[in-house]
Parts: structure tokens; C-alpha cells; sequence
């Protein structure tokens, strides 16, 4: 790449290919010797070593099943057919109703059904989510199709630890 000097106005080649802007000194100009800026666009993005995802765990519970998402199990789907995580035998809820997905370090319900999702999570309102993603945090419960009551049968409980 090409970066002109603002002080002499000296063309200067650089490869940023072969720049580590964390351990690397920063480019100077071959006439005088003041630090190049390079074009934020242009910038090499930082080498960073391999770390672990942050330790976070969505558990939900629907009677006696209980699934564990996470960086390790990073969705899970729910619905009335067999294929899905979850299967939950109820005629609003559509054969592949809803999943959960651990992304960029968060969980997101993803509604994807006819009837929609209804969504309580502690100290908020509810809401029904339909063909939309919803960030989840805290505890809560999860219906599909209908409103639920924290002690029906058809509640999924949900805990973020």
C-alpha cells in the first residue's frame, strides 16, 4: 500500500500484511522518520490468539427433558415433530416452531411459526415474538402458540446462568 507522509510528503511503500499493529513498532516514513498514519480502512486487524467463548448456559426445562445450550451446543429447536430438541404435542404449536441459538456470545429465541411465541422473561412485560428474534437473558418462560402460566404444562422454563 501506498501512505504519503504528512510531514514531507514522501511516498512510502508498506505492507501491511506483515504488520502486527500489537507488536510491531508503527510504519516511519524512509525520508524523515515521523510515524505514517495508515488509513483506518487499510489498517491490519489485530492478531489475536484463540480465546475461550465467555462460560454462559442456557438451560431450559419442559417436564422431566432438560437441554443445555451454549458455545459447546450452540442451538437447539422446538416444535411438534420428532426431529426437533424440544417436542412439545399441541395443535398451535407448528412442526418446527421455534429455536434457540447461542450467537456472538448471546441467546436469541428465533420465532418461526404460524401461531408465534410467547415470551416472559422476570421483571419485564410479556410479549408474543412471531417470525422474529428476541435476546434472552435472566429466567423466564417460553409458549408456543398461547399464553402460558409459569405452572402449565405446556410452560417452557428457561435460566441463563
Amino acid at each position: 500500500m501506498l501512505v504519503f507522509c504528512e510531514e514531507c510528503g514522501t511516498k512510502n511503500e508498506i505492507e501491511t500484511d506483515h504488520i502486527n499493529i500489537d507488536t510491531d513498532p508503527p510504519p516511519r516514513c524512509r525520508v524523515c522518520d515521523t510515524i505514517l498514519l495508515l488509513p483506518v480502512t487499510q489498517m491490519p486487524e489485530p492478531q489475536t490468539t484463540q480465546q475461550s467463548p465467555p462460560l454462559r448456559l442456557l438451560e431450559l426445562r419442559f417436564h422431566e427433558h432438560i437441554i443445555e445450550i451454549s458455545h459447546e451446543r450452540p442451538a437447539a429447536t422446538m416444535g411438534r415433530q420428532r426431529h426437533n430438541d424440544l417436542v412439545v404435542q399441541d395443535n398451535r404449536v407448528s412442526r418446527s416452531h421455534a429455536r434457540f441459538e447461542y450467537r456472538n456470545g448471546k441467546f436469541l429465541l428465533i420465532d418461526q411459526s404460524t401461531n408465534g411465541t410467547y415470551v416472559f422473561i422476570v421483571g419485564k412485560k410479556g410479549m408474543n415474538l412471531k417470525q422474529d428474534e428476541l435476546p434472552i437473558h435472566g429466567s423466564g418462560i417460553i409458549g408456543l402458540g398461547r399464553k402460558v402460566t409459569p405452572d402449565s404444562p405446556q410452560a417452557i422454563h428457561f435460566t441463563v446462568i
